[in-house]
């Protein structure tokens, strides 16, 4: 055998290795969750024991990644505890007691995303369906997410 028929070889391998290990970390449910920088943190762990079971609707999915929690079995809500604090100065707006800034959606998948303000870690929300409640989700989320102390209120730069 050559060595160029060998290094093809290899290459095929590694390639159907690699396909094989990627298409066993989807999962069925139309989401991927990923771990969140700051993840670690008490304060998360505290504010995903505190998540409410539903939110508009959706029940929320079982998942193994610190710091992340999903609802609707396509990722319908997707909340993130342990993310860098938003940009300053965006605009912001209060739902159930806490200051919630609008951000670019992160993929083609989102909808609507949004960051609490002033809070460390941060939290983010992201939506999937424009036909959402998002005023309800964020109020809902709001009980949990004020068991991160905020540094400042709505509307205030850092």
């Amino acid at each position: 055998m050559t060595s160029n028929t060998r290094g093809a070889l290899r290459l095929t391998a590694a390639l159907t290795v690699c396909t094989a290990v990627l298409a066993g970390c989807g999962s069925g449910d139309g989401y991927n969750l990923t771990k969140p920088p700051f993840a670690g943190s008490p304060a998360c762990a505290t504010l995903t024991g505190k998540l409410p079971g539903e939110l508009d609707g959706y029940g929320i999915e079982t998942s193994e990644v610190t710091g992340a929690a999903a609802w609707g079995s396509g990722g319908d809500i997707i909340l993130y505890c342990g993310m860098p604090e938003p940009e300053a100065g965006a605009e912001c707006t209060d739902e159930g007691g806490v200051g919630w800034v609008a951000q670019k959606p992160a993929d083609d998948r989102t909808a609507k995303m949004f960051a609490a303000q002033g809070r460390d870690p941060g939290v983010q929300v992201r939506i999937r369906d424009e036909s959402i409640d998002t005023s309800a989700v964020l109020a809902a989320l709001a009980p949990a997410v004020k068991e991160i102390k905020a540094d400042r209120p709505c509307g205030t730069a850092s």
